[in-house]
């Protein structure tokens, strides 16, 4: 099988270029670590050395207070787990029943293209390293739709989390674990909790994670097919994505059980309890003694059988050029989110796959404490209230497409805002106000 980007020579790909001649007009800006891809025309990728420490993207952007207060219970959920590094939450972690049963079987894998619905949903439409005819694929694809080569699996990262493993935000405690009574296995969680919002996650039966660390093909060969994604998406598919939605799994932790559970508005000085057991219906079952949402798994799946369950996915977030969008659905949707003080650089280079570059303007741009946070626009939802479960990465590509107007591509991943977030004080909301 022929590899759709291997007439992309070594010479065409990466190139040598100083970050001051890329960035010869630009004024209060740094950058950490990070790379910088030109797809207009020859795809050329930049590796950067770090500079001295100190140096970062300076603030941008003034806060905008988001619209609304209200929150559904996925994007409750979604938004309070986003900050604790374990990847995007999915708030229904089972495969849709329409699709095969080839995917039904395992659930998400890596190499997937979807989205996150506002339900907190993986809408999976193909997967890059199968063929069209795949009974996955089921030729349910872009027109010229030619696999990537798949890659090895040696830069595959496998990990276990022990039975009894649990993510929750601090307002969330697990008190001691018991043992289970009966003959189902796993363990008792008792959870304190604390006003005036939270969320947690409980895996009895622990947890497994994959991850692809080695996405250098995945990126180029997204950046080359991300118009005809959006094309065949938006067009045949009829799902109407705003720009920065299309969602590239490079990795998922999955389970055999698990229980979701949160909790928003509390009354201040509140605290409660929530307990999650086995019955003796092979299931695990939640009991509060406080206003929270709570979800479960079914029966326990029989050992051996594959998982299927996504609790977390990681992922590139792909964004199409302004340019491109509007010359494909006849309409601009990216805000302008950029200081006009700030200067434009006069090459058409993107930074993308920064561990650093957002760390000094990521309070003021992505938080800001509670829900009245910072400014987040991505285009039309396909929610008809106009809203959506809040995604960093597609607030992040934005700033690129307005910082950078001529560039036809921007890819940020799941690692690039993780540790941000993790450091912010608290998140800045479960939805964004949408422009138009």
């Amino acid at each position: 099988m022929e590899d759709p980007i291997s007439n992309l020579t070594h010479e065409s790909i990466f190139t040598a270029q100083s970050p001051a001649h890329m960035f010869q007009n630009a004024t209060r800006f740094g950058i950490e670590g990070s790379q910088f891809m030109n797809v207009l025309g020859n795809m050329n990728i930049h590796h950067l050395a770090p500079p001295s420490a100190g140096k970062s993207l300076a603030a941008a952007g003034n806060a905008l207070d988001v619209s609304r207060d209200v929150y559904t219970d996925s994007g409750s959920y979604c938004s309070q787990l986003l900050r604790r590094g374990r990847g995007f939450p999915l708030y229904v972690p089972g495969p849709q029943r329409n699709l095969p049963r080839e995917y039904q079987r395992n659930g998400v894998a890596i190499g997937d293209v979807g989205r996150v619905t506002p339900e907190g949903i993986f809408d999976f439409f193909f997967n890059i390293y199968l063929d069209a005819d795949d009974p996955i694929n089921v030729d349910n694809v872009p027109e010229g739709f030619c696999p990537l080569k798949r890659y090895v699996s040696r830069d595959v990262v496998y990990l276990d989390f022990e039975p009894g493993n649990h993510v929750s935000t601090p307002s969330v405690q697990k008190r001691d674990l018991e043992s289970s009574s009966g003959d189902l296995p796993g363990l008792n969680f008792t959870f304190d909790c604390n006003a005036p919002e939270g969320a947690v996650l409980a895996l009895p039966h622990g947890s497994h994670l994959e991850k692809l660390e080695n996405m250098e093909h995945m990126r180029r060969y997204a950046a080359k097919n991300a118009e005809s994604w959006y094309k065949y998406i938006n067009g045949e598919r009829g799902r109407g994505l705003s720009n920065g939605a299309l969602y590239l799994v490079t990795g998922f932790e999955k389970s055999q059980s698990w229980g979701m559970a949160a909790f928003q508005e509390v009354t201040t000085q509140t605290e409660f309890l929530l307990s999650f057991k086995p019955t003796a219906a092979d299931r695990y079952r939640w009991t509060a003694s406080g206003p929270a949402t709570t979800k479960a798994s079914g029966p326990i799946p029989i050992h051996g059988e594959p998982l299927n369950q996504t609790l977390f996915i990681h992922g590139l977030s792909i964004s199409l050029g302004t340019g491109i969008w509007g010359r494909l659905f006849k309409s601009v949707e990216i805000c302008q989110i950029v200081d006009s003080q700030l200067g434009r650089p006069s090459n058409q280079f993107l930074p993308y796959a920064s561990q650093g570059f957002l760390s000094s303007w990521s309070l003021g741009f992505l938080g800001g404490g509670g829900k009245q946070g910072g400014k987040q626009c991505a285009g039309r939802s396909e929610d008809p209230n106009g809203v959506d479960i809040f995604h960093p990465s597609q607030v992040i590509n934005n700033y690129l497409l307005a910082k950078f107007a001529s560039v036809t591509v921007a890819m940020s991943h799941d690692d690039d805002w993780r540790d941000i977030l993790r450091r912010m004080p608290s998140i800045c909301c479960s939805k964004y106000a949408i422009s138009t």
